[in-house]
Order: structure tokens, then sequence, then C-alpha cells
């Protein structure tokens, strides 16, 4: 009797978890929403505008994504003094992929809004949505992993950074809410094309212009979408207040 010869399949490769959205070629969106002044602020002109050292804050965002990313492109969602914005980036940056939308209605929303028109003018499905106020690091996104949607989580207290979550027992994210037991950094991607969609529906809907991206997010989570903590080991600031800006404009 012929032995039968035992014919093994390769085994397929598992895509890589530890990946990060500045080591794939992937196009990312990244999506920055500063329609608003800060608190106080509007003497000093649009947030994305405000002085810190010899740049704009815009500038020092820009060059954070720059140092990391080669493919992408950033949706500047803006509204108080739109104008002057889209100035800046039209003469210092034609060849960087920065798309401008605007919301006309900023006084009357808040962030779902900006969400709405900054996914409404991408098509991709790699989106990383940041807090347009914020100072940040290049290596803030070396901790994004481009498998999965996250949010990322800090470690300190701030005096400036409100919102928080709580983990459920398999360690994702369950809850939005003001006093939760984990600080928010209000930096999240969104890494499938569900996701997008799915958010996207969500913030077009009846009611929510006055409401803010926290609440999408836990309508989100309510869709079973899976969202993971990522604990940020890189400094972070939120400049919302003449406090907190003159704070950094010192240490520049």
């Amino acid at each position: 009797m012929k032995k039968q010869k035992c014919i093994t399949s390769p085994k397929k490769r598992k895509k890589d978890q530890d990946t990060t959205i500045d080591a794939v070629g992937d196009l990312i969106t990244i999506v920055m929403i500063c329609d608003t002044p800060g608190y106080r602020m509007k003497s000093y002109g649009p947030p994305s505008l405000i002085k810190i050292g010899d740049k704009r804050l815009i500038d020092h965002q820009i060059d954070a994504i720059g140092k990391r990313l080669t493919n992408f492109e950033i949706i500047l969602c803006v509204g108080f003094d739109a104008e002057r914005v889209g100035k800046h980036i039209r003469s210092h940056y034609p060849d960087v992929n920065v798309r401008i939308v605007e919301n006309q209605v900023f006084n009357d929303s808040n962030t779902c809004e900006g969400m709405r028109l900054a996914l409404n003018n991408t098509n991709n499905d790699k989106i990383l949505v940041l807090d347009g106020n914020i100072m940040f690091s290049p290596d803030i996104l070396s901790q994004i992993k481009v498998s999965q949607s996250c949010v990322l989580g800090e470690k300190e207290p701030s005096d400036n950074l409100e919102i928080g979550f709580n983990l459920n027992e398999s360690e994702q994210i369950e809850h939005f809410a003001f006093g939760a037991s984990q600080l928010w950094s209000e930096i999240f991607f969104l890494s499938n094309r569900e996701a997008v969609e799915t958010l996207r529906k969500i913030v077009s809907g009846a009611g929510y212009k006055t409401k803010f991206m926290f609440e999408a997010l836990n309508d989100l989570i309510k869709t079973r979408h899976k969202m993971t903590m990522i604990a940020n080991q890189h400094p972070i600031k939120k400049i919302n207040n003449i406090k907190t800006y003159h704070k950094i404009r010192r240490q520049k």
C-alpha cells in the first residue's frame, strides 16, 4: 500500500498587529478641528495662527506630521477668522496636502459639526482625529497602530483636558464622560471603512450639530465598534486659554 503524500499549505502571514501609522505606506488622513477661539483668546486670532516661538501653532503641527508621515492629507476645519488661516496655508504650504473646510456656523455648533464637514471631504478609511488646539510632538504618531481603532489616554492630570473614559474587562473603551477614570488626550484613530462610515452617519444625524465629539464616540461604541486605549508616552498641551498659551510661549 502506497503512502499518501501530505501536502501542507503554507500558513497565511498574519498582519503585523504592532505596525504603526508612520511605518506603512497607506494614506493617513489627519483631521484637526479648530473652528472656535480659545477662552478669552479672540484678540489673539484663530487658534491655528497663535504664535509659539518663531512659528504659528499650525506650523508646529504640520512640521510634526511631516517628520513621521510620508503619505498623508490634512483636513483643517476652521471657523473663526477662517480667511486668515486659508491665506497662511496657501502662502506657506503650496506643496503640502492641506485642505481647509469652513464651519460657517461655528458660533452655534460644536465639534460634531466640524467632524461631519471633515468626513465629507475625504474617502479615506484611516483617519487620525485630534483637537486642533493641541501642541504635539512627532513621537505621538509613532504610537498609533494601523490595525485597530484606538484613543490615546493620558497618564498625568491636565488643567485643560476634561473628558475621560472607562475601560471594560477586555481593556476596550466602554464610555466617555467628564470625570471618568482615564483621562483622554482628545486624539483618536479610526482604522477601517466601517468605523469611518458609521461615525459619518452618526455626526450627520439630526441634533448632532451642537454635540461634542465624545458624545458621537459613545454612540460609535454602542454599535459594537471596538476602540482600544493606548497610553500616551509623550507630552501634549492643549492651548485653549490664555494661561496655557502664555505658559507654553515662555517655554519656547
